[in-house]
C-alpha cells in the first residue's frame, strides 16, 4: 500500500525483507522506540525521503486495505492545511482512523495507530518527539490523543480502517469482540499486566489534572 517502514528491532534480530529503516537496540518501551525512530527518520542523510507523516503502531496493526499511504498523507494535509491551528503549517496535526470497531470501538478514545505530522512531531513536548517518554506501553495513546486535543487537530476518520490484529482479538471481523487470552511468549515486557496498568493509570491521571505538564509547544 505504498508504505515505508521502521522498525525498532531487538539487538540480534534480522532486519526483514521490505523494511526501510531499523534500529536494533534493546526495547526501551513504545514512546521512547518511536520517539527515536521519528527523530532519526528527520535527521538521517540515508533516509532519503523527507517524511512528512508518520504512521506509528505495533507490529499487529495492519494498513487500510483501499487506500495508499500517499493519498491519506495528502489528504491529511490538505485537511490541517485548511482547519489545522493558526500559524502551523500542514503536518501540525494527528489523524486516527477509527474504523476498526474491535473491543466496542476502544479506537475512538485512543490515537493507537495515528498518524503523526512531521511539524506535530518536532514540536510537542518541546521538541521532544511526540509520546511522552515516562510511558512505556499503556496509555502513551491515551495522552496522544489528549495532546492533539489541546492544540486543537485531532481528525478522526471512520472511513479508514486499520485492523489492530491483537492476541485479544476475537476475529479479524470489522466489529470483532474482545476475548481473555493468554499473553504470547514472545511479550516480555509487564505491559498487560495489572500493576502496570495501575501504575501508569495513575500517571495519566495525574498529568491530565495537571494539564499535561511538558507538552507545550517549541
Amino acid at each position: 500500500m505504498g508504505y515505508n517502514i521502521a522498525l525498532w528491532l531487538e539487538l540480534g534480530t534480522p532486519t526483514p525483507p521490505g523494511c526501510a529503516f531499523a534500529i536494533h537496540r534493546e526495547y526501551p518501551g513504545y514512546a521512547v522506540a518511536v520517539n527515536t525512530i521519528i527523530e532519526e527518520l528527520c535527521s538521517s542523510d540515508g533516509w532519503g525521503n523527507d517524511p512528512q507523516w508518520f504512521v506509528i503502531g505495533g507490529d499487529d496493526t495492519l494498513p487500510d486495505p483501499n487506500k495508499r499511504a500517499d493519498e491519506i498523507a495528502a489528504e491529511c494535509s490538505e485537511y490541517f492545511r485548511v482547519y489545522g491551528k493558526r500559524g502551523t503549517g500542514p503536518t501540525f496535526g494527528v489523524m486516527q482512523p477509527t474504523g476498526d470497531r474491535f473491543a466496542e470501538g476502544q479506537i475512538d478514545r485512543i490515537c493507537g495507530s495515528a498518524w503523526i505530522g512531521r511539524e506535530f512531531a518536532k514540536r510537542v513536548y518541546k521538541g521532544n518527539g511526540p509520546l511522552y517518554s515516562e510511558y512505556t506501553h499503556m496509555f502513551v495513546d491515551q495522552e496522544l490523543q489528549e495532546i492533539a486535543l489541546k492544540w486543537h487537530v485531532l481528525w478522526q476518520r471512520p472511513d479508514l480502517v486499520q485492523l489492530h490484529m491483537c492476541y485479544t482479538r476475537e476475529s479479524p471481523a470489522i466489529d470483532s469482540g474482545y476475548v481473555q487470552a493468554r499473553q504470547p511468549a514472545h511479550i516480555t515486557h509487564d505491559g498487560y499486566t495489572q500493576a502496570h496498568w495501575d501504575k501508569y493509570q495513575k500517571i495519566f491521571n495525574e498529568r491530565k489534572a495537571a494539564g499535561f505538564p511538558g507538552s507545550e509547544l517549541l
